[in-house]
């Protein structure tokens, strides 16, 4: 039996740094502008590819916490559905439902890495989303970031949650965020825990231009059916509600070098930690280490936390706690 089932896109990320000291490169604020010399031949540091999406994102971090994890994707036949298998199998992840389409091309992203802080340019393939007809008995169904034509497989999911016995964790992607889908929010009222950043959070409540304290847009997300509401701020720290009580829990020390699939990251230490058993105020802390680890490195996955190394950085940094809001 899965621990968990990941669901979305894989992606080839392929990482560029900017210098810091570029002349070529500046940020506007307060608009959160990053501004480069148009036409130029821009010189950068570091490029690197990696695999990465949040679905195979988590499957790996939670591998490294010890369980037994499997992805369903949707690839073309190309070199990165190639990598992607021998990445997952080096992991061990089970890879068996991704699906192969011939004629399509797999999904990439590229990441400009600058000042410690990424943009990403992504190209999410739309592929004909449906849950395979044969299901894994599963404790966990984890769906995350996938392209267009997603809200047929959205549904079957909130089916599956209705109908089997277990829990949803659910990232929603930018698309479908922007689209607000009534499939979108269908999938959210049967997840057990939500996983949104801010900015996401905002959105979803339909709130961009007139943003709400954190304690109402947790109350309001906690009022669309999830059971727990985890909300991710960046460097500021991440909240958890359960309906009763808003804890709150700082970022852990790290070195910064790069901040792609931090928020993956934070999913996977929280749910390793529920799935352990553990309280969400403890799990916050699970999800901040594992967050603060992979930040220190280029790429989503070199960073993510084995489990002696989840348990020695919460010991190093015992004085960081989960504290109520």
């Amino acid at each position: 039996m899965l621990n968990l089932l990941s669901i979305g896109d894989i992606k080839l990320d392929t990482f560029v740094v900017v210098p810091e000291t570029s002349s070529f490169c500046k940020l506007q604020m307060p608009e959160y502008l990053l501004c480069f010399n148009y036409g130029e031949k821009i010189p950068v540091g570091a490029v690197e590819s990696q695999i990465a999406g949040s679905a195979p994102n988590v499957a790996v971090g939670l591998s490294r916490l010890g369980f037994k994890t499997s992805v369903f994707s949707f690839m073309g036949q190309d070199g990165i559905h190639k990598l992607a298998l021998d990445v997952l199998k080096k992991e061990k992840v089970d890879a068996r439902l991704i699906k192969t389409l011939t004629g399509a091309k797999s999904s990439f992203s590229a990441v400009l890495n600058y000042k410690g802080e990424k943009t990403i340019l992504a190209s999410h393939i739309s592929y004909p989303y449906a849950l395979p007809k044969r299901l894994p008995q599963m404790e966990w169904m984890y769906v995350c970031e996938m392209g267009h034509n997603y809200k047929r497989l959205y549904r079957e999911a909130a089916r599956c949650a209705k109908n089997r016995p277990l829990k949803i964790g659910f990232n929603p992607g930018a698309i479908q965020i922007m689209e607000r889908d009534k499939a979108l929010y269908e999938l959210i009222a049967q997840t057990e825990v939500l996983f949104v950043n801010v900015g996401e959070a905002h959105a979803i409540l339909k709130q961009e231009r007139q943003p709400l304290p954190i304690e109402r847009v947790a109350s309001e997300l906690y009022k669309m059916g999830p059971k727990i509401i985890v909300i991710t701020d960046g460097r500021k720290g991440a909240y958890a509600f359960d309906g009763n009580q808003l804890d709150f829990c700082p970022v852990f020390p790290s070195k910064r070098v790069e901040a792609t699939g931090a928020g993956d990251a934070f999913a996977t230490g929280y749910l390793g930690a529920l799935m352990r058993k553990i309280g969400h105020r403890e799990a916050l802390r699970w999800g901040a280490a594992n967050g603060a680890s992979v930040v220190g490195f280029v790429g989503p996955q070199p960073g993510l936390l084995t489990l002696p190394q989840m348990r020695a950085t919460l010991r190093k940094h015992a004085n960081i706690k989960a504290v109520k809001r």
